[in-house]
């Protein structure tokens, strides 16, 4: 199965998001959780149907191909994949218009230089972003993994490949039928963890169709989700940016891109979230892809950050902010 990615793409820097947060300024690293780059090829368990399936995507002369490692394989699973490794890659996006579009930017016309080739990757699971987003709400990197972790342990589906074992996200029918108690076991709190078992069990009966946001325009699709309890601006921007391709999303309340603003903008304070979106005003139409490649700086080292704002100074970058 091959998908060819309209050019620039690059699908190592791509992957760099998904295999994990950033390193914690205590040089701790976070573990493979879902997403695993194994023997050349990067790995993830979805649910096809009711059946887990492992895939494989590698790298071939500019393609991608994409292969089942466990689970069914027929016909209808294969195109499946090949489907979901498109969407995933965004394999039918114009790059350049986006590097057009930030040309005049000081700051993201050098990160497009940088990170060319960079896509947003978009989960493959709406469900999962969700709740992971849920998860993110205000806590630290390393107590979220952690509980990710706990979840996905506890109540994913697990396939083997080569002696090596892979986890899937638990399923919306798996969670529907905890208790908050049960949840609050693996520390998740009270209320995070009502809100996460009403979503499974709405996304159970289909009173809420995640999956088919992605085909809502995205003011519907937004709106649709801040009617779920749980779920406010942030979680929503965060969901339409990393799983249903929103080229426009802004989380302008997200303390990452504030201090990313902050220190690259050359600001005396951390911008509140109303700066933040008349800054974004330069780059309407492409705000998803300029939040994304500001947080990707946090996944290069102290010394890469602390030269780029050198080069930034030195080029005497100057911009009026609105």
């Amino acid at each position: 199965m091959l998908v060819r990615p309209r050019p620039p793409f690059d699908f190592r820097r791509t992957l760099r998001f998904n295999l994990g947060p950033p390193a914690q300024s205590s040089g701790r690293k976070f573990e493979p959780l879902l997403d695993h780059f194994e023997d050349g090829e990067y790995r993830r368990v979805v649910e096809l149907g009711d059946e887990p399936v492992l895939y494989g995507v590698r790298e071939e002369a500019g393609a991608l191909r994409a292969r089942i490692l466990a689970g069914p394989s027929s016909q209808a699973a294969q195109a499946a994949v090949q489907e979901l490794v498109s969407r995933q890659f965004s394999a039918s996006l114009d790059l350049n218009s986006f590097y057009r579009h930030v040309a005049g930017d000081p700051v993201l016309s050098r990160l497009t230089r940088h990170f060319r080739g960079l896509r947003i990757p978009q989960s493959p699971n709406v469900f999962a972003t969700v709740v992971s987003a849920i998860l993110d709400q205000q806590v630290n990197l390393a107590f979220a993994f952690k509980v990710k972790k706990a979840l996905v342990e506890t109540y994913g589906d697990h396939l083997s490949y080569q002696g090596r074992s892979y986890s899937a996200f638990p399923s919306p029918a798996s969670l529907a039928i905890l208790t908050a108690k049960e949840l609050r076991k693996i520390q998740i709190s009270g209320p995070k963890a009502r809100y996460i078992i009403s979503l499974a069990r709405d996304v159970l009966d289909g009173r809420l169709d995640l999956e088919r946001l992605r085909a809502e325009e995205p003011e519907a699709a937004y709106a649709r989700l801040l009617e779920q309890k749980g779920i406010g601006p942030w979680t929503a921007f965060f969901v339409g940016l990393l799983a249903l391709a929103h080229l426009d999303a802004l989380p302008s309340a997200d303390v990452g891109l504030q201090s990313a603003i902050h220190s690259f903008y050359g600001l005396r304070r951390r911008p509140s979230p109303k700066r933040v979106e008349r800054l974004a005003q330069n780059w309407a139409g492409w705000r998803s892809f300029a939040t994304f490649y500001l947080w990707m700086t946090y996944w290069e080292t102290p010394e890469w950050r602390q030269d780029f704002i050198r080069e930034l100074a030195v080029g005497h970058v100057a911009w009026r902010h609105p």
